[in-house]
């Protein structure tokens, strides 16, 4: 009798062990997963598609940072934009403040871009370096990471 319960205390305890072992491997791999990912606050956002579609290449990089104090700024491609967010694990609200107003020549993408920024965002994902901003229908933004931004230019190169 002695060493029935013996064991089956021997085996409990390698069961045990074995959970214990498989949930710290996973909880491990998980957190080594998320450490890849770039963070959400102090990147360099560069817009790469609105609602799916890849955006053209300009001369000013549209992108969009998000400070450690809840406020957010960027370019739209010509003009300048800010606003508060707030965020908690994979949701994220966004509220639009304003932006300058130039006149510039080409301003296909500030508009698309500016589109996207009056959404109502729901989620916000990021895989390694790409940020997903969406909705309730699905992905409205997308970005590529950038620990620095190169200079932006307010004029079209010269021909």
């Amino acid at each position: 009798m002695k060493e029935n319960s013996i064991y089956y205390m021997l085996v409990f305890m390698l069961v045990v062990c074995l959970i214990a072992g498989i949930t710290s491997c996973v909880t491990a791999r998980k957190k080594a997963a998320m450490a890849q990912n770039m963070p959400l606050t102090e990147t360099y956002w560069v817009l790469t598609h609105v609602k799916g579609e890849n955006i053209p290449k300009s001369y000013i990089t549209p992108y969009v940072v998000f400070g450690n104090d809840g406020r957010y700024s960027g370019n739209l491609g010509c003009n300048s934009f800010f606003g508060n967010y707030t965020y908690r694990k994979d949701r994220i609200k966004m509220e639009f403040e304003g932006a300058t107003k130039k006149l510039c020549q080409n301003m296909k993408i500030e508009k698309l871009f500016m589109q996207g920024l009056h959404v109502e965002f729901k989620k916000y994902e990021i895989r390694k370096d790409t940020l997903f901003l969406k909705d309730a229908e699905g992905e409205v933004l997308r970005f590529i990471g950038k620990k620095e931004l190169k200079p932006q230019t307010s004029e079209p190169p010269r021909e």
